[in-house]
């Protein structure tokens, strides 16, 4: 094994310029590299009170619940950041067509850039059980917008999911109102006014909860643009080119100070 304190002293100097040649190269293609900010946005389920009917009119069932949601409940939430969907809306809102600079038209544009969109965006549940919405772009204040813009759009889908049910439910409510109204079965007038009673308030509990839409999520960090590019990564770029140019250069090193076999032969 030859002395490595030897061979970069003879060598060492090989070694530093290849270097610098490596150093020179990385940085000018890093220089030309487009810069790319990240933006996120934090948030947390709502609670499940805020969805129920029961809350309108019984302020004890308040004390049944958390104040804050359950983590389980932003699965459906990152699932619906996997969809075209919830991408569609934003492609056309902040023209991104002309911001990616895509040469297409029509519907093939419009599919291309929400393929881009999915690709700089990411959404996921942290370890803390936390919604983060994740948008990678070339000018960080679109990167910012377009991060409020998805946390925005994910609220809003399962906003309208919940009123679709409870349009549906208060829709049943009154049918059975009607129903009862117009029956003509043995029911008194007590229970028939019982039961006309029981359908108003859910009705009306069904109906205050469709003009007040609780949200699915709550924001607790916004996002903001970034004030340096998060990409490329000088530091950790020029790390690891040092590393593997280090690592090159000792195992040429050390196969150039082999012994031959007619030295080893010798040697015996």
């Amino acid at each position: 094994m030859p002395d490595l304190i030897q061979l970069f002293q003879q060598r060492g100097r090989k070694l530093f310029v290849s270097l610098l040649i490596v150093w020179a190269a990385t940085a000018l293609i890093l220089w030309f590299t487009p810069k790319e900010f990240k933006s996120e946005t934090t948030s947390v389920a709502s609670s499940a009170v805020a969805s129920d009917p029961s809350r309108l009119f019984g302020a004890k069932v308040q004390h049944l619940y958390s104040p804050l949601g359950s983590p389980d409940q932003l699965d459906l939430l990152v699932g619906s950041g996997r969809l075209d969907t919830a991408y569609r809306p934003l492609v056309r809102r902040f023209n991104l067509i002309d911001h990616y600079e895509l040469s297409d038209t029509g519907s093939k544009a419009l599919l291309k850039a929400i393929k881009k969109l999915k690709k700089n965006a990411s959404v996921f549940k942290s370890d803390y059980g936390e919604l983060k919405v994740r948008v990678w772009d070339t000018d960080a204040a679109m990167a910012a917008e377009l991060a409020n813009a998805l946390t925005g759009r994910l609220d809003s889908m399962h906003r309208d999911l919940m009123s679709r049910q409870n349009i549906q439910t208060r829709a049943a409510l009154e049918r059975g109102l009607k129903r009862l109204e117009l029956s003509s079965d043995s029911l008194g007038e007590g229970e028939r006014n019982r039961f006309r009673t029981l359908y108003r308030d859910l009705i009306e509990e069904y109906t205050l909860l469709l003009e007040q839409r609780p949200p699915a999520i709550q924001v607790l960090d916004a996002a903001t643009p970034s004030l340096m590019a998060d990409k490329p990564e000088w530091g950790t770029i020029f790390l690891s080119v040092t590393l593997v140019t280090f690592l090159i250069w000792l195992m040429l090193t050390l196969w150039s100070v082999r012994p031959s076999a007619h030295e080893g032969s010798a040697v015996k």
